[in-house]
Order: C-alpha cells, then sequence, then structure tokens
C-alpha cells in the first residue's frame, strides 16, 4: 500500500513510518517543516504541508494521489503563532478527510487522544474530539486510537518528566497523586501495523494505554532510579501555584509544560486495558518492564541534567550581551571609554561611532538570543563579533590579558558556552 502519514516527522509519525516501510508498504510523509535526510530508506519520500493553511479539501488533493490509506498523526502540546489547536487538530484534519471521501482514499487512521470524549474540558481535547467526531459521522473506513501518554525514544513528554525527576528537588502537583498510564511508542506502532492488515474491522475507537496505572510521584521517583541519581526529594506546589508557573513554561521551548498540561494532568490519563488487549491480542508492556528492558544510558543522564540548563543557558547569554551595551552605551563613563578607543587608533566622531554603534550591536545580539527566528544569526555574530574584539585587543591593548579581572580571558569560556548552546538549540534553529 502507499500510505500518507501527516506529521511524519513528530515522535509518533516517524516511528510509524520506519515500521511501516519494513513491512513493505510505501511511505509519504507529511511535515511543515521536513529534515533533510531524516528519511534514508527509499520507500519514504517526504513532502512539506503547512497544517495551518491546509484548511480546505483542495489543499489535500495533490497530496492524496495514488495513496491507499491516510494515517493522520498531526499532534501540536502547546499553541504557538498560528499553530493553534483547532487549526492543527481540528480544521485541518477535518479538510483532509473531506479530501479523502472527495478522492476515493478509503481507509483512515486517526490518531487522536486519550481524553478525548464526552468529559474533555481542555482545547487540547475538544479540539481532538471535534476531529474524532466529524470522522466517526463520514462514510470512510475510519480507525479512531487514543493513546494515553507515549514514552520511548524521543518523546518529548518523558523527556521532562525525566528532566523534572533529575533536578535535586522535584516538583510535584499538590502531593503527586495524578494517576496516569502511559504507553511505549513500541505497542502503538505495532498496534497501528495490525490496523492496516485486510481483516482490521472499520469504525472502531480504541483507547491505547500501558498494562496499568502509575501515579506521577512514582512515575517521577522510577525515572530517577532509572537514572542512577539516588531517592527522589519532592516538594509539594499547590495546584493554583502550579498553574501560574506554567504560563512561564514557554520559555522552556518544546517543554509541554503549559496551564492547559498541567488541567489534563490534574484530571488523569488512565483507561481500561481490557479494550486493547481484545482488539489487538497483546497486552502492552509496563513502565517497569520498558525500564529494565531499556536501561538509561549516558546520554540519557545528560540530556535530563541539561533540560533545564538549556533555556537558562541562552537566557544567561542574552544578559550578557544586553548588559554590555547599556553599561557601554550609558553607564560606563564616556570619556574612559573613549580613551580605550584611542589605543586602537580611533578618536573624534569616529571613536563615538565605535562605542555606540559596538553598544547598539551588542543589545540587538542580545534580543536576537531570546527569539528563535534570529537565534542562530545572533550565535554567529556573537562569535564573529567576540572574535574581532579579542583579535584588537590583542593586536593593541594586550595588556588587558594580564587584568585581574579577565575581561578578555572571559571571552574564552563565553565563546565555548555560546557553541554549546549553538548544539543544545539546533533542533529549535533549525526548525525555524
Amino acid at each position: 500500500m502507499h500510505i500518507l502519514i501527516t506529521g511524519g516527522s513528530g515522535f509518533i509519525g516517524s516511528h510509524l513510518a520506519h515500521a511501516i516501510t519494513q513491512q513493505g508498504h510505501r511511505v509519504t510523509v507529511a511535515a511543515r517543516n521536513p529534515t533533510p535526510n531524516r528519511y534514508t530508506h527509499p520507500d519514504i519520500q517526504t513532502i512539506q504541508v503547512d497544517f495551518c493553511k491546509a484548511l480546505r479539501p483542495e489543499d489535500w488533493f495533490a497530496h492524496l494521489e495514488g495513496v491507499d490509506l491516510v494515517i493522520n498523526a498531526v499532534g501540536i502540546i502547546r499553541e504557538t503563532g498560528h499553530q493553534t489547536f483547532q487549526a492543527v487538530h481540528e480544521q485541518a484534519p477535518i479538510a483532509l478527510f473531506q479530501a479523502c471521501t472527495q478522492i476515493g482514499v478509503q481507509r483512515v487512521i486517526q490518531i487522536s487522544a486519550l481524553g478525548a470524549d464526552n468529559q474533555a474540558q481542555s482545547q487540547y481535547h475538544l479540539s481532538k474530539k471535534a476531529a474524532d467526531d466529524f470522522l466517526a459521522a463520514s462514510t470512510l473506513e475510519w480507525t479512531i486510537l487514543r493513546p494515553s501518554i507515549v514514552y520511548g525514544p524521543g518523546a518529548r513528554s518523558m523527556a521532562f518528566f525525566k528532566a523534572l525527576a533529575a533536578l535535586p528537588i522535584t516538583p510535584l502537583v499538590n502531593r503527586g497523586e495524578q494517576q496516569i498510564q502511559p504507553i511505549h511508542v513500541a505497542d502503538l506502532t505495532r498496534a497501528v501495523l495490525l490496523c492496516l492488515t485486510p481483516e482490521w474491522p472499520a469504525q472502531v475507537r480504541i483507547n491505547l494505554v500501558g498494562a496499568e496505572p502509575v501515579s506521577f510521584h512514582t512515575l517521577l521517583q522510577n525515572l530517577r532510579h532509572w537514572l542512577g541519581l539516588g531517592p527522589l526529594r519532592p516538594i509539594t506546589v499547590p495546584y493554583g501555584l502550579t498553574l501560574t508557573a506554567a504560563r512561564l513554561g514557554g520559555f522552556l521551548g518544546d517543554a509541554p509544560i503549559t496551564p492547559e498540561t498541567i488541567q489534563m494532568l490534574q484530571r488523569g490519563n488512565t483507561g481500561s486495558v481490557n479494550d486493547f488487549i481484545r482488539h489487538f491480542h497483546f497486552e502492552p508492556r509496563s513502565l517497569d518492564t520498558a525500564m529494565q528492558t531499556e536501561p538509561a544510558h549516558q546520554s540519557d543522564r545528560w540530556h535530563a541534567g541539561l533540560f533545564f540548563l538549556r533555556p537558562l543557558l541562552r537566557l544567561t547569554i542574552a544578559l550578557v550581551w544586553i548588559s554590555a551595551g547599556i553599561v557601554s552605551a550609558f553607564i560606563y563613563p564616556k570619556t574612559e571609554s573613549l580613551t580605550l578607543l584611542s589605543q586602537v587608533g580611533l578618536s573624534g566622531s569616529w571613536a563615538t561611532l565605535a562605542l555606540y554603534g559596538g553598544a547598539a550591536l551588542d543589545m540587538l545580539l542580545g534580543i536576537a538570543t531570546l527569539t528563535r527566528r534570529w537565534l542562530r544569526i545572533a550565535v554567529l555574530g556573537q562569535i564573529i563579533t567576540m572574535s574581532v574584539y579579542t583579535l584588537i585587543i590583542t593586536l593593541f591593548i594586550p595588556a588587558l590579558w594580564a587584568h585581574p579581572f579577565g575581561p578578555v580571558v572571559k571571552n574564552l569560556p563565553l565563546v565555548m558556552a555560546t557553541l554549546v548552546m549553538l548544539i543544545l538549540e539546533r533542533r529549535t534553529i533549525w526548525n525555524t
């Protein structure tokens, strides 16, 4: 079969793409920002689709030519700019389902979410449910899969939980008694592969959950033990205060912490595993079993330890440049700055231009560091600027290398820290 996977560059979609091609099917991956050379398999091709704009059936016609089955795995955990729950979870999928009906693609698998039911309250769940209900009312041969939190290699949610577990003191909403029932991505993938078989029954909704529920406190405790970091040191944070903190979580980038996710956690995320076993004829693994069969590596410990330091590193580097610009332009005595510039051969209007131009450049580089759109340019600009400053000082004022406060020597660790930030933020800036 030729299968179109929307959201195919995401965590679930990428796992599905690889597993499905191993079954001999041809896959087209539709993604907003396809990563170059991500898929090397000859039976996987990628196309670019902006799900915020593909809101009409005709936007999908060309992508459905020759397609036998569609798997919609598009999903976002937080709204950013034009990427809203309504557009990505509801309007784009509905347009896709309408296009399937008009083009003649009869089989659709919708990757929804556990909690997208009649008790749904969050916009995340309500938008998922709206697409589910539209698909269920269609004449298509549909399967709606509603997974709980999905974990495994590359999972963002579990990466965030690992980072929480790795903290010296771990905050818990209330006492962390919320129940969740995560499912391993390999079990989800195996279930989807069974849905591709000719004998699979159409028009079913199935909750995809792990073997048993676990409290959030127990999850973090087990993750900390898995990372080899000793006992968990929890601190209770009231629910209301957690919501307030979640509103400030946008700077954490991909971290799945928003008021909505806190509300969904507080509601709980569990279901009966019996329906899963009845349809797929195998029992999903428990979290304990997965941890035993997949021991933590050094990369897991590094990622968990650096998770919260990554945004802080970007913030502090930005503050260094912004504060340097402000101090140079408005606080440090102008006469002393001009005296210093005279030692490199600048005087008069040229010295004034260099002083305020350099200050403005520092502030612009700092502000750009706080953004995603200009981060890569900012990093390159910082490295070039520091290199030029260091070269000029070395040639004209070498005595500053021996200054007790190390104004020049400090450029060296700052360059290294900037390069580390470049690597840590690579996913962000390459997808901008």
